[in-house]
């Protein structure tokens, strides 16, 4: 099969939805399809060799490092329709991808899927939303109107990447757009190989470590309140999140809390980085503050270290793949302080325990999110006509 992914996200950007994007691509083209990637030009970082075809596309950097870092428009410039719609017809596309919604790509994604009557799918694994009431009711009728009239109307499917992102679409947008969506999970970001060799230590560590850009939606202000508690009896206890700062309430907060030194900010870090990280702690913690949830991308590549980790999301997170608290992560909700001081100091204490948890929580990361079985799930939905 020919696929035209296109995705606004893609290396050199490190986010979760360029690691997706990346590896279902690496993974489909491994599988013996036709791939070629269709992004924008970013010079923010060393571009990758890939064994497909990138194409990037013209596009206008707006600098909103404190929003959103990597905001770039493309659909202005009509070079790009007519440089995609090439791409696609010189390379006989027959099912093009595109990579979340929200984003001016979808414009050109949606032209050339038109102009040759390609079916259309969209991978979703972002919900808009703030904390702000305002400003997230601003959100919810942007995403339903532009989203719900110019967007989804013509896909053939919405491809929710969990649970969460499937009932927002269904809170947010009319019932017809919302039948469109099917679950399909995300994978890890690489070769689930690349962490075989790898056994981690339970025996030793102090450290706590949370990844993921500090937004709105990852404020890790109850983390900290927690990490508070926590260090009345694990005095020793260190706090370093990792990600970029987009806003200054946890900063603000940990010294408030008197707990500044216990806690360090490191900033974005390489994906290498990231992973020498993990393998230092003794939990990965990270959770969003919003009204939906997710696992994303970090907590996976922790559980596939072995590393027990904490999160909020849901059992039944992942559909027909249940996670089980107490055995493959840890549930905390988010809301009360004791019970996850509670649950997290067990953790602490045990390292039997922890042991279980993360041998388990690895187990079930290679059983069911291991991107052949994603893109086997994607390229099933592709055939059904």
């Amino acid at each position: 099969m020919n696929i035209l992914i296109v995705t606004a996200m893609f290396p050199p950007i490190r986010t979760g939805t360029s690691f997706y994007s990346k590896n279902i691509a690496q993974t489909l083209y491994n599988q013996g399809h036709k791939i070629v990637v269709a992004t924008v030009e970013n010079t923010d970082g060393v571009i990758e060799q890939f064994p497909f075809d990138v194409l990037r596309l013209k596009a206008l950097h707006i600098n909103a490092r404190n929003y959103f870092k990597h905001l770039r428009f493309s659909s202005v410039f009509c070079s790009n329709y007519r440089r995609l719609l090439y791409a696609t017809k010189e390379n006989q596309i027959d099912k093009i991808l595109l990579v979340n919604h929200y984003l001016d790509i979808a414009f050109p994604a949606i032209y050339v899927a038109r102009k040759l009557n390609i079916p259309l799918y969209i991978s979703v694994g972002t919900q808009m939303q703030s904390l702000n009431p305002v400003k997230n009711a601003v959100l919810k009728i942007l995403d339903r109107i532009v989203c719900g009239h110019l967007i989804f109307p013509f896909c053939k499917n919405i491809i929710s990447w969990d649970t969460e992102i499937e009932r927002y679409i269904r809170n947010v947008q009319r019932k017809k757009i919302a039948q469109k969506s099917v679950i399909i999970p995300f994978g890890v970001n690489g070769d689930i190989s690349q962490f075989d060799n790898y056994n981690h230590d339970y025996s030793k560590s102090d450290l706590i470590i949370g990844v993921g850009a500090i937004i709105d939606q990852r404020d890790y202000l109850f983390q900290l309140k927690v990490f508070k508690e926590l260090l009345e009896d694990f005095p020793t206890l260190k706090l370093k999140i990792v990600g970029h700062m987009y806003i200054k309430s946890p900063l603000i907060l940990a010294k408030q809390l008197g707990i500044q030194d216990k806690v360090e900010f490191t900033g974005e870090l390489s994906h290498e980085q990231v992973i020498l990280e993990m393998k230092k702690s003794i939990i990965h913690w990270m959770m969003l503050s919003g009204k939906y949830v997710g696992l994303g991308t970090a907590t996976i590549e922790a559980m596939l270290l072995g590393v027990p980790s904490v999160s909020n999301v849901p059992e039944n997170l992942l559909g027909k793949s249940v996670l089980r608290d107490g055995s493959d992560y840890i549930f905390v909700d988010g809301q009360n302080v004791a019970n996850a001081k509670n649950k997290i100091s067990e953790i602490l204490s045990n390292e039997r325990l922890r042991t279980m948890i993360g041998q388990s929580g690895k187990l079930f990361v290679k059983k069911n999110l291991d991107w052949d079985n994603v893109c086997t799930e994607m390229i099933n939905l592709f055939e059904k006509e």
